[in-house]
């Protein structure tokens, strides 16, 4: 019994222990934001026009009309053509969520209630994950051969755009304020 009473204050002293070591490090950076490196992004939506012809048609039926022109050669294509077009999706989605967690960092450490920007970041966040995966979805059909998917990724970019905009003012409020300090 006494064994079991001594392990469970064991237990307990180690974990108030290690929550002390956590509260005295995070009450000890004063407030400051520290800003990752890579959080001033300056992206251009021109950087995922090319994913808008990965998957077009259009070149599809050139290629049919070409002399040596075989299914194989088609396949090749698609493969390639899908495997581009993932790699631009999940760059888009890093972009996303690298703007998504800046902003998240300065609403944190912002001087002012930035509560409503929260309710947005979340649908934002939860409309351009659920456009991914729809999008995810239409690409693997695409790859199967089912059908040409009716790719928009304007909204994709938009979305990321916007979130960009957001980021450059709420960085902007803060850096007056940053430096008086």
């Amino acid at each position: 019994m006494n064994v079991i009473l001594l392990s469970v204050t064991g237990v307990f002293v180690l974990l108030g222990v290690v929550f002390a070591v956590l509260f005295t490090r995070l009450s000890s950076r004063g407030g400051k934001a520290v800003m990752p490196a890579d959080w001033d992004i300056n992206h251009v939506a021109s950087r995922y026009k090319p994913m808008e012809r990965l998957l077009d048609a259009g070149d599809y039926r050139f290629l049919e009309s070409e002399p040596g022109y075989s299914r194989r050669m088609a396949r090749r294509l698609r493969a390639k053509r899908v495997e581009l077009f993932r790699g631009y999706a999940r760059c888009l989605g890093r972009d996303f969520t690298r703007v998504s967690n800046a902003l998240k960092l300065l609403m944190v450490h912002a001087t002012v209630d930035k509560s409503e920007l929260a309710g947005l970041l979340l649908k934002q966040r939860l409309l351009f994950s659920m456009n991914l995966m729809s999008l995810e979805a239409r690409v693997m059909l695409y790859n199967f051969g089912v059908s040409a998917p009716q790719i928009d990724v304007r909204g994709l970019v938009e979305a990321l755009d916007a979130m960009r905009m957001q980021l450059q003012v709420l960085a902007t409020a803060a850096q007056p304020a940053a430096s008086a300090a």
